[in-house]
């Protein structure tokens, strides 16, 4: 599959960089400017933290986008570049099929979101649900890092409710994998907790949820 239809003019994207060989890679915002041929696209010189990150004729990179579905990628070849009086462009010309992200690699975002959880009792009707407050540490389409002053353990079952707008939650089960002192802030215990029977398209919208804030915290230059 080709990237012409798939992206679109103005659409935000992530580049990611690997300067030199073994050393950490670095995913950069940058904007679609125009796709000319079915295999390439023109795109911002890309930015992290306010800073642009300079490319060079011939290097590699991947291209991430997304959607409500998820995260896809495909790996590209700077082929030119050229600069107006208002922005630097790179030239891209695709040199690997699209590809959606795999569920086993979930991006994990470092972000504090109050979430409530209950314990679910075997056996037990729940009723009206009371939630319990704690924070995310981080979270990802297939668990999250919970702060809380609230004694767990593992093994046993949540139900929890994620906040995704003003007025707009997912309430997931989860599982308890990992109970460990917190030392990180001001909180009693770290919980490791995994989603199980979750919908695809349930873990789609916490998925897109994830890289709408990824981007959002990307554009204040926070991460």
């Amino acid at each position: 599959m080709v990237v012409k239809g798939v992206v679109n003019i103005g659409e935000k994207i992530e580049v990611v960089v690997q300067e030199r060989l073994n050393a950490d890679e670095k995913a950069c915002f940058s904007m679609i400017q125009d796709v000319p041929q079915d295999d390439e696209l023109w795109i911002t010189m890309p930015m992290l933290k306010g800073e642009p990150v300079v490319l060079s004729i011939g290097q590699r990179v991947r291209i991430n986008f997304f959607r409500e579905r998820g995260k896809f990628y495909f790996d590209a070849e700077v082929i030119d570049r050229e600069r107006t009086d208002t922005v630097h462009l790179i030239r891209l010309k695709q040199v690997s099929p699209i590809h959606r992200l795999q569920r086993r690699n979930f991006y994990r975002l470092k972000i504090n979101l109050p979430v409530g959880f209950q314990v679910i009792k075997e056996g037990s009707d729940q009723g009206e649900v009371n939630y319990l407050k704690a924070y995310t540490a981080d979270i990802s389409g297939g668990g999250m890092r919970l702060l809380t002053d609230e004694k767990l353990e593992p093994g046993q079952q949540l139900k929890c409710r994620i906040p995704l707008g003003e007025k707009d939650f997912l309430e997931l089960k989860g599982l308890v994998v990992r109970v460990v002192p917190c030392v990180e802030r001001n909180y009693k215990f770290e919980v490791g907790v995994k989603f199980v029977d979750i919908l695809e398209v349930e873990q789609d919208r916490l998925i897109g949820f994830i890289f709408q804030q990824q981007r959002r915290l990307k554009a204040k230059g926070l991460i």
